[in-house]
Order: C-alpha cells, then structure tokens, then sequence
C-alpha cells in the first residue's frame, strides 16, 4: 500500500504485512494510519559521493519503530539504507535525528548471527567502492566518519585494513586500527602497490 500526501516534513511511507518501507521523496509525508511512522530525515547528509547527499534516503526492513520525539528510529530484519553510492545493510539500524538533521547511523549484527553490518560507498571519482564490515558500525553523518567496532574489516582502493576497532575519515581517507584485548589480537593491513 502506498500513502502519500503534502507536508514540509518530506516523507512518504509504504506498509505491506510484514514489511515496511520508507523513502524519503521531496515534499511527501505521511498520514494518521496504524502503520504509521514519522521519520524526520529532512537534510540528512552523506557524504559517499558530492552529489550523495542531495539523494533521497531510502530505508527497507521487516519492522520499524520511528519516535520523532526522541529523534531516534529503529528498524530491524534484513535492514537496508541506500542514498546514491552509498548502502548499508545490517541486522538492526538505528538512526539518530536532531533539529531534523540525520546525527548518526548505527548498523549492527544480532547476537549470534554469522552477517557482520556492511557500508559501501564510491569516493570522489574513483570506480571501486570503500567497503567496510564490523559487528557495530557507526556512521557519524555531520562529522563524515565510521566507526567500525567488533570483526572490523575495510577495503580501500586495493588496500585492506583490519582490527578490532577501525576509525574511517570518510572525506580524508585516513583509517585509524586498534587490536583487541585478548593474546594474538593484532592490526593487520594489506597495502597493494599503486597502478602506474
């Protein structure tokens, strides 16, 4: 079922059974209905590419909880996020609004699943896409950085950095690694050789 109406809101929502979609389209909102979410994601910001940003966000999951009061939205089951280049998948995501600006996404594994939470995105002119899996993945939007926390992986134009915690300056590409705690955990990264 689709809904669609007028609003400076700018959302649009789409119920099914047992599933839910948003997508945010420019001048669209939603109506009192029992499946009614609000999501305040006006001017979110993501920097995968120049024009990323001005992209409408779309959401897909198989449930979604939006409390506009609080600014936070949680939505869970097979969770995919998409605004241009960039795409996030996960477990559960939870996304944090303040004065209607997009804050942070957080993108996670459940216990005891075997997926670990992926973003990907294509940076500035390059063909090939900066890749990242962790268990939790922090998407601070204003700041334009990933924190990747648990199994964390990142592939960078050829080059693979892995650790138990990651830090990605998504703008600078400058990647910060730290081992886990326990014995043998070290950084470990792959520099592959520039093409001439």
């Amino acid at each position: 079922m689709w809904i669609t109406c007028q609003s400076p809101a700018r959302m649009a929502l789409i119920c099914a059974t047992n599933w839910v979609r948003i997508t945010l389209v420019t001048k669209l909102i939603l109506p009192t209905f029992t499946c009614v979410l609000a999501f305040a994601l006006c001017g979110a910001s993501a920097s995968a590419s120049n024009t990323d940003s001005e992209q409408p966000i779309q959401i897909s999951a198989d449930a979604g909880m939006v409390n506009e009061a609080a600014g936070i939205s949680t939505y869970s089951g097979n969770v995919a996020i998409d605004q241009g280049s960039m795409h996030i998948l996960a477990d559960e995501v939870e996304v944090i609004t303040a004065n209607n600006q997009v804050i942070q996404i957080i993108a996670r594994s459940v216990p005891n699943s075997t997926r670990l939470a992926r973003y990907e995105h294509l940076q500035g002119n390059n063909d090939k896409p900066v890749s990242a899996e962790a268990r939790m993945i922090t998407y601070l939007v204003q700041e334009e950085r990933l924190h990747l926390s648990g199994e964390a992986r990142l592939q960078q134009t050829g080059d693979s950095f892995s650790g138990e915690l990651l830090y990605y300056d998504v703008n600078r590409g400058i990647v910060d690694m730290k081992s886990g705690t326990g014995a043998g955990d070290r950084i470990r990264m792959t520099i592959s050789p520039k093409q001439k």
